[in-house]
């Protein structure tokens, strides 16, 4: 079962899919069971089953279904599903035979409030349902259908909420959180678009302070724009000052907010005060610096399906904008959770420590990164080879067409011409884009980087249900660290290494894939990463890039949602 939550305006989706363990293993069903809160009727004359059956819509792959095995009715056969009102029911669905047929959704008294089409060829079908809390019954009407999928989306009004403070300028933003951290409570930031001027600073202990943004009529959620912050500090180093936001407190929560353009890191969570924070559906971009940073003994701070993408330190050449960074002793306790990391010009995760302290442990679930460490994307030249439209969200390209600005004309008619010349300001001096994108530049291509030299087997890694995939140096890489580490269910392709972690420590290495990486992993010695067949290496593909295609179109349309690879078994 999957939860996908759209935080501010609390809709929530909840997905049944029965490739999922929980199901995939039921075989014969002979009688009434409930999994994960929904209930499978049967009986032991009218059975269901759970079966292997792979079918693709929309891009996804279903390798299994529940097999309806007939007609039914609310006592056999059929599936409750449960409802808490107004709701979207979304059902992915066959006939097993060659004819069409009719999938019934009825209420609690057995009514039919309407009939879903079984058809040859799968697809999701969708009713809006207007009851109260409940429950739905759904069945055949005549003969055998194929279920996907149930995903029930559910949604209450709170583009007004009363429990707190509404703000739409950043000085009033400013005020609320002050007159918040004096007794908790919750600032919700409404609008497209705040002109952030300075860092927000976040510096009160057991603050219990929620910000959160409100989704807009279009979808899309409020972005905090610190540009006009930025724009004093171009061609220049930063430091702490100049973070978007900078948390130095505890309990603090960031939700369903766009964060970009800070002159340094987009977020900052420092210091061994700065512990139980708490930053959930969120995208951080085209920063200064690293998209989210947890450093200096900041602990247990939890960072849930946030996109960090498109950070890139133009000043040093690229270096330090990870996507994110726990790294520089970060305290103990911190956990990622469907994160994500691309396009950033240093490496997607880094937990760099120097000698005067260790991050000691890091846990990663459900992650994913790609493409780091690539110098073509900030000129423009990357999007271009794609066929994407210029990014002029980009600070380099923005520096490109100050200095050339018929740069986006030639752009737009398929001619890519960077202008020469010394004009880019760097901690080298002022040097030409060649030398910027050539040696110079000083971005890692590596996914997850676990470390440095100086992290010894002290210090633990888990890393469950990720992918890294298409750097040119490393997918999951050590850089020279001797961490102790559990790997479960990971996937990796298309990196220079898939795997470098030969001096790791495994306590656990079971279920990790990888294929098409350009060097032979390097592993600690007795284990070994499994190559799939052609065909499931194709299906992978497959699923992957249609699952960044919406993470990034969602991205684009500044539109929060909690999405799943769903490519680990």
């Amino acid at each position: 079962m999957t939860f996908e939550t759209n935080h501010s305006t609390y809709t929530t989706s909840i997905s049944w899919n029965f490739k999922d363990n929980a199901f995939k293993n039921l075989g014969v069903i002979r009688s009434t069971i409930t999994v994960n809160n929904l209930t499978l009727i049967a009986t032991a004359e009218k059975t269901m089953s759970v079966i292997p059956d792979s079918q693709t819509v929309d891009g996804t792959l279903y390798p299994y279904c529940l097999s309806l095995e007939g007609s039914g009715n609310k006592n056999y056969r059929c599936v409750k599903v449960p409802l808490s009102g107004t709701s979207i029911i979304k059902i992915t669905l066959k006939s097993s035979g060659s004819t069409t047929r009719s999938l019934i959704i009825a209420d609690e008294n057995g009514a039919q409030l309407t009939a879903l089409t079984a058809e040859g060829n799968a697809a999701t079908k969708s009713y809006q349902y207007n009851g109260s809390a409940g429950f739905v019954y759904l069945y055949s009407a005549n003969s055998g259908i194929l279920l996907y999928k149930i995903q029930v989306d559910q949604k209450s009004d709170s583009s007004n909420p009363t429990d707190g403070t509404i703000v739409s300028n950043f000085n009033d933003l400013v005020s609320a959180i002050s007159t918040a951290e004096k007794a908790g409570g919750k600032v919700y930031v409404k609008g497209h678009s705040i002109d952030c001027t300075k860092q927000i600073k976040l510096s009160a202990s057991n603050a219990n302070v929620s910000i959160i943004g409100l989704e807009n009529s279009d979808g899309s959620y409020p972005v905090l724009d610190f540009a006009s912050f930025l724009n004093s500090y171009i061609g220049t180093s930063t430091g702490d000052g100049q973070v978007g936001i900078r948390i130095t407190g505890s309990y603090y929560t960031l939700e369903n907010l766009i964060i970009q353009k800070a002159p340094d890191n987009g977020v900052q969570i420092k210091g061994s005060s700065a512990g139980y924070n708490t930053v959930k559906n969120c995208i951080i971009r085209y920063n200064n610096d690293a998209g989210l940073q947890i450093t200096g003994g900041a602990h247990h701070n939890t960072i849930r399906f946030v996109s960090s993408y498109r950070n890139c330190d133009v000043y040093t050449l690229g270096g330090n904008a990870d996507g994110f960074a726990p790294k520089l002793a970060a305290g103990t306790g911190n956990t990622f959770y469907g994160c994500y990391a691309w396009d950033n010009s240093d490496d997607g995760w880094d937990s760099y420590d120097k000698t005067d302290g260790l991050t000691s442990d890091l846990v990663y679930e459900e992650c994913a990164t790609w493409n780091n460490g690539n110098s073509s994307v900030f000129t423009g030249e990357y999007d271009f080879k794609n066929g994407k439209p210029l990014d002029t969200n980009l600070l380099l390209v923005q520096l490109i067409l100050k200095k050339d600005p018929a740069f986006a004309e030639r752009y737009a008619n398929k001619n890519f011409s960077l202008p020469e010349g010394n004009f880019i300001q760097t901690a080298d001096g002022t040097i030409s884009l060649a030398s910027w994108t050539g040696n110079q530049f000083d971005g890692n291509p590596n996914g997850f980087k676990f470390g440095s030299i100086n992290t010894n087997s002290s210090c633990f890694r888990k890393v469950q249900n990720c992918l890294s995939f298409d750097h040119a140096k490393k997918g999951f890489d050590n850089n020279n660290s001797s961490c102790t580490a559990a790997f479960a269910n990971c996937v990796a392709f298309d990196n220079g290494y898939n795997y470098y972690i030969e001096p790791f420590t495994l306590q656990l290495f079971t279920n990790i894939i990888g294929f098409s990486g350009k060097s032979k992993d390097k592993l600690p010695s007795g284990y070994s990463v499994t190559t799939p067949n052609a065909q499931t290496q194709e299906l992978i593909r497959r699923t992957v890039d249609s699952t960044v295609n919406t993470i990034v179109s969602n991205c684009e349309r500044n539109q929060i949602r909690e999405i799943y690879f769903n490519i680990y078994n």
